[in-house]
């Protein structure tokens, strides 16, 4: 197994990488700057904090090189980043579940990685929003698809938490605080295991519902579809010469990796 690159390493060679393009004169960089939003509190998939950028940074920054892009990173919170993408012209989103809500309103680009919705939870295993919900209290992310079914599920008493950072719902769950936490299941195991937490059990029940996480353009993007066939062009080069699995085993564990991979074929 290759060694995981440590967080700060990959966000100093993203942002190092992205500034070296910026610089890049006419003739080296193709068309006109791509702006690519980065989401706060998106980890293990993307992130703007000055020691991590997740596997969708990482993914973005080797296509950034291999396409020769002069790409422009733009941190923003996450409530923010779908309006601010649809609004601009050259405007990249990393890690955006493609959700029937969200189809019309930006042009996919590259399907990355799919994703399972799921509760967690530290006493017992819930395979419903409505058996959570009837619980206790449940907490999922603020401003995303997830929270607005839950809403849509809780009656009368029944508790919805929003947070605006996965961190923060990790560690409500971990401490009892809630019953339950709606999220991505590589998000959640991720979690659970960075905040040091996997001394305390962890149920998850079966998946809620799936969807796939892309990198998406802007509605208004001059040239998408010219640029989509070049990104997964070299996202399926990145497959073949192994970048792709070592970006993969610098967030999760063998078992998940081989998973993910044998989903691709």
């Amino acid at each position: 197994m290759q060694p995981k690159p440590s967080s700060r390493a990959v966000s100093r060679r993203f942002r190092a990488l992205c500034g070296a393009l910026i610089l890049a004169t006419g003739a080296a960089a193709r068309g006109e700057p791509v702006n690519v939003y980065i989401g706060h509190g998106q980890m293990p998939f993307a992130d703007s904090g000055p020691d991590q950028v997740g596997l969708f940074g990482e993914v973005m920054g080797e296509l950034c090189a291999r396409l020769t892009l002069e790409c422009r990173i733009r941190d923003v919170p996450w409530k923010r980043v779908q309006h601010d993408v649809a609004e601009d012209p050259r405007g990249i989103v990393l890690n955006l579940g493609r959700t029937p809500e969200r189809e019309g309103n930006f042009i996919w680009l590259v399907d990355v990685v799919p994703t399972s919705y799921v509760l967690v939870s530290v006493e017992q295993s819930f395979d419903s929003l409505d058996q959570a919900l009837r619980a206790g209290p449940v907490v999922v992310m603020g401003g995303t698809p997830r929270a607005e079914e839950v809403h849509a599920h809780s009656a009368g008493a029944q508790r919805v938490v929003e947070v605006t950072d996965p961190e923060m719902a990790a560690r409500m769950l971990a401490s009892r605080r809630v019953v339950a936490w709606y999220e991505i299941d590589l998000r959640s195991l991720y979690l659970w295991k960075r905040l040091g937490l996997n001394h305390q059990p962890m149920h998850i029940g079966k998946p809620i519902s799936s969807t796939d996480s892309y990198i998406a353009a802007s509605p208004k993007f001059r040239g998408a579809q010219a640029l989509k066939a070049r990104m997964n062009k070299a996202f399926e080069a990145m497959k073949h010469d192994g970048s792709w699995r070592r970006m993969l085993a610098g967030y999760l564990d063998e078992r998940k990796v081989e998973e993910l991979l044998q989903a691709e074929l």
